[in-house]
């Protein structure tokens, strides 16, 4: 390597390489080091500079945000430096002339909020001294720009209210095809939008929400027939009127990719929107969603092309039979309350339900490749029933429970519970020669259990995910000790060549296994 190095540090070694190959090579880098290569020369500036403003994010002040930066308290600071400089960055972009060069190279640009959920309108800058603070810029200055970038392919905006003019910004963008609008009011336009990819996420508005909601005319201008492939509607208070103005619409002949909260009573119209997506391949339905079943018969016309479907087991029967589904993800948590508001409480089906559902999939015309179980409670019995009634799956992810579920029954989410995820964060930490100690509901135990034979997976099996139910980041014991197992069950299984247990990823070349700590994004 030092030798290589050694011959790259030649003057006229660095030219002869490809740009092509050094933008691979920089494509691996933090945007920190991005940084320190772009000033080491011209050479590699002009090799870096395409990665750097690539993907762009912009954080607009807020009136608390802009208050501190005149009077900031001590645990701001660090923040506050961290808003001037993105504020200074769009300042140089509005009023910069070669600046066209740098808004030609961005492909994502994310805008989102910095401070309390209220917008510095500019009116209530000017009572600032802006001749000390030059550069703070109304929330709409950020979309005057947007315009310039003739590359800008995906949007992200979280925080902001959509308006009349915002909306007529949005439209000249030239390539715009991907807007995600993360709790975003939303204003009505007449102005139609080509977009193929659109995202409204919205956990829960305040009641009285503050708008109103979506109206025919916004719907049409957002959801365009003849583009739109792919749509995410997770908006907890609105998406029973986005479904219905859908529905009104018309035919989505190139929509591909669905995933939807269903509220309350709109299981029917769900399916009426599905009878108008002919070539829908993906569909996810949201924990969030009812739980019920259309009230009427679903015709076999209906998503006749489906390959992946996510979402509760009570619609396996309806969806799966005569379609091409082969990548499932099971929700297998119900409300144990039928008349609570959505998502509380939670429960967990028994085995005899997971195994009646595990049936139900076999009714597609395809088999079964992709199997997601969320959330599972591992027993010996609950994969046996995966190997025998799936014995062709190729890749398995399990988001184990973990709090031992004694009688089999519905487990509930209680003290109980908490007491056993702290159990299990001591046992995972614990050092410890003797894997067989470890129980089931632990990642640990369930990796010693296929090791040593005592757990089923099918022949054929290729990846292995193991997670654990509602953790955002899973954090699995030592290296080291995994590493001895590794031999075992790549002996038991020669197809399996990747097992990933939350932030630990093993995979096999040969007969070599490797691991990799995987980042929080990579998750």
């Amino acid at each position: 390597m030092g030798q290589l190095f050694a011959i790259l540090q030649g003057p006229k070694n660095t030219w002869s390489i490809p740009p092509e190959l050094w933008q691979h090579c920089w494509s691996f880098l933090a945007v920190d080091d991005l940084l320190a290569v772009s000033s080491t020369c011209r050479s590699f500036r002009f090799t870096c500079k395409h990665l750097l403003f690539k993907h762009i994010t912009t954080t607009i002040p807020y009136k608390r945000t802009i208050r501190h930066i005149f009077q900031p308290r001590n645990e701001d600071v660090t923040r506050i430096a961290r808003a001037r400089r993105l504020l200074l960055r769009l300042h140089a972009l509005q009023s910069d002339s070669d600046a066209q060069e740098v808004l030609g190279l961005v492909e994502t640009w994310s805008i989102r909020t910095f401070g309390s959920p209220a917008p510095l309108e500019e009116t209530e800058i000017m009572q600032y001294d802006k001749a000390s603070f030059p550069f703070v810029q109304p929330s709409i200055s950020i979309f005057l720009i947007l315009p310039s970038c003739r590359n800008l392919r995906v949007l992200n905006i979280s925080d902001i209210h959509i308006e009349e003019e915002r909306w007529s910004v949005l439209v000249k963008i030239p390539q715009l095809e991907c807007l995600n609008m993360e709790r975003c009011n939303l204003s009505s336009t007449a102005k139609v939008m080509k977009l193929k990819v659109v995202s409204i996420t919205y956990e829960a508005h305040r009641d009285p929400a503050p708008v109103p909601p979506p109206t025919t005319q916004l719907i049409s201008s957002l959801f365009n027939l003849r583009h739109l492939e792919r749509l995410t509607l997770l908006d907890l208070t609105f998406s029973n009127s986005f479904l219905l103005g859908l529905v009104r619409l018309g035919q989505f002949e190139n929509l591909k990719h669905l995933s939807v909260v269903v509220p309350e009573t709109h299981m029917d119209t769900l399916f009426t929107f599905l009878s108008k997506t002919p070539s829908l391949a993906s569909l996810t339905i949201s924990n969030f969603s009812t739980m019920a079943k259309p009230s009427k018969p679903v015709l076999q016309s209906i998503v006749p092309n489906l390959v992946a479907y996510d979402g509760f087991s009570t619609l396996i029967p309806i969806l799966l039979p005569g379609r091409p589904v082969n990548v499932i993800c099971l929700r297998m948590n119900h409300r144990t309350d039928p008349h609570a508001s959505l998502g509380n409480p939670f429960g967990v089906y028994d085995n005899n339900v997971v195994c009646k559902a595990l049936n139900d999939c076999s009714a597609s015309t395809r088999m079964v490749h992709d199997l997601m179980l969320s959330p599972f409670h591992p027993t010996p019995d609950s994969m046996q029933d995966i190997v025998r009634i799936h014995p062709d799956l190729r890749h398995l992810q399990l988001d184990i429970l973990r709090t031992p579920n004694i009688n089999m029954g519905v487990d509930e989410e209680g003290p109980m519970s908490l007491i056993m995820d702290m159990l299990a964060n001591v046992a995972e930490a614990q050092d410890s020669d003797n894997f067989s100690q470890y129980p089931l509901f632990l990642i640990s135990g369930f990796l010693n259990w296929i090791a040593n034979g005592h757990l089923p997976l099918p022949a054929n099996l290729e990846t292995l995910h193991l997670h654990y139910y509602q953790k955002s980041v899973t954090v699995c014991g030592d290296a080291t000790k995994q590493r001895l197992l590794m031999p075992k069950i790549s002996a038991a299984y020669p197809a399996l060549h990747e097992i990933e247990m939350g932030t630990t990823r093993w995979w096999r070349e040969g007969d070599c296994w490797s691991h990799e700590v995987l980042a929080r994004t990579q998750l």
